[in-house]
């Protein structure tokens, strides 16, 4: 079997996406939330690569299905250090791969998201909560997009949830393997179940997602952050390795429930 047709045959992406009453997916972010961010690096919504890229080295046929090692996750970073470079001109993902490996699942997704985000420029999303891990969870048991519909309109001691969308990944190995498809293999060519042509409108949405920049405007006047829920089984039926996340816009503070942070992250994993 060629490399070309496994890939094809054990991996698949799909997303979905609410947008509630009012609230601009892209634009300027504002508020509390807003502060000290970067220039933009890479290439950003609505802009997006040239090309879906298959893995290089292909970590697909050399890892096994919840492989988590050093060396899977070595190279997994080499192909997307490879992805970046060709694909945006940009360098690999800069974190302790020991601290890494030593983070729940969960927190993986939390960490290669925000890595994605704030390397180009994009303010993280603060907090890993609880109430979305459960509902990101149930979608990687069943091997599906998360349920969006059942986001609460509050987040436990938090503000209003005004913007949530779901990605789900089956079969890319292990989270850091599930960012790669999410991220550099979600267009034209790729394995997102919604990109059946060169001009479906979802081509790329992981990566939109991922890379979104909610914008706090007239229904989110004052602070706002984005928040963010995952889940992953390596026992998913069919597929085995399944990944999800929720990113949510929060109008208000982040919810309390929180079980995991940037700003730990970012002390733990030397992010800079």
């Amino acid at each position: 079997m060629t490399p070309c047709l496994t890939l094809k045959l054990r991996v698949l992406l799909s997303l979905g996406v609410a947008v509630l009453a009012g609230t601009a997916l892209i634009g300027p972010a504002t508020g509390a939330s807003a502060s000290a961010v970067p220039s933009h690096r890479g290439t950003l919504p609505p802009g997006n690569p040239s090309e879906s890229l298959p893995p290089s080295p292909f970590f697909l046929s050399s890892c096994s299905e919840g492989n988590d090692g050093t060396a899977c996750n070595r190279l997994v970073r080499a192909a997307i250090t490879h992805a970046r470079q060709r694909l945006e001109k940009m360098g690999g993902m800069s974190f302790s791969l020991s601290a890494y490996e030593k983070l729940t699942p969960d927190e993986q997704l939390f960490v290669t998201a925000n890595l994605e985000r704030t390397e180009r420029g994009l303010a993280p999303a603060v907090v890993l909560s609880r109430s979305l891990d459960t509902i990101a969870q149930a979608g990687a048991q069943s091997g599906r997009d998360p349920a969006i519909g059942d986001v609460p309109g509050r987040l436990p001691g938090g503000g209003r949830t005004a913007f949530v969308g779901g990605i789900w990944a089956g079969g890319w190995i292990n989270p850091l393997g599930a960012d790669y498809g999410w991220m550099y293999h979600d267009g034209p060519g790729g394995d997102n179940l919604a990109c059946t042509t060169a001009r479906s409108r979802l081509c790329w949405g992981h990566r939109d997602m991922i890379l979104l920049r909610f914008g706090a405007y007239a229904s989110c006047p004052g602070q706002s952050e984005l928040v963010m829920g995952a889940g992953h089984t390596a026992r998913a039926a069919y597929y085995g390795e399944s990944d999800t996340g929720i990113l949510a816009g929060v109008c208000g503070p982040a919810p309390a429930d929180a079980v995991f942070t940037w700003a730990q992250a970012k002390r733990l994993l030397h992010i800079r």
